[in-house]
């Protein structure tokens, strides 16, 4: 194996550490008990009187709070399960929510002009994930 390839090598391997060890941080109990918070771009009273279906159909199982933004930059609409209701589950709504109220629909983004390749596949994968995790 060449310097190239022992290098990859372990940029995958501390990257694979990194990963197990930030996982072990948050443990999903501590995370069931957090609020997931999006800000929107309109006003308190038009986010209440509006509020989308993916939210208002779990109103009894969730914990959802509407305030202003700090610094007047619209509207804070925080959410917690309460209920049955996964924290996953929340999360989507929330971020669909949040593309219904500024938007009027969810935007769905082009699909990737990927082949069936190995690194087509890999990028398949991830795209089709990447709805569930990371940032608000």
């Amino acid at each position: 194996m060449n310097t190239a390839g022992k290098a990859f090598l372990a940029a995958g391997v501390v990257t694979v550490a990194a990963v197990a060890r930030r996982r072990r941080r948050t443990p999903a109990v501590q995370q069931a008990d957090r609020w997931l918070v999006v800000t929107v771009n309109r006003s308190p009273d038009d986010v209440q009187s509006s509020l989308p279906d993916d939210l208002a159909r779990w109103r009894d199982q969730i914990e959802i709070s509407i305030r202003p933004a700090t610094g007047d930059k619209g509207t804070e609409l925080r959410a917690k399960p309460a209920g049955e209701v996964s924290h996953d589950d929340v999360r989507l709504a929330l971020r669909k929510a949040k593309a219904v109220l500024e938007a009027g629909e969810v935007i769905q983004p082009d699909t990737a002009p990927t082949h069936p390749g190995p690194m087509g596949k890999v990028l398949q994968r991830v795209t089709s994930r990447a709805g569930g995790g990371g940032r608000l």
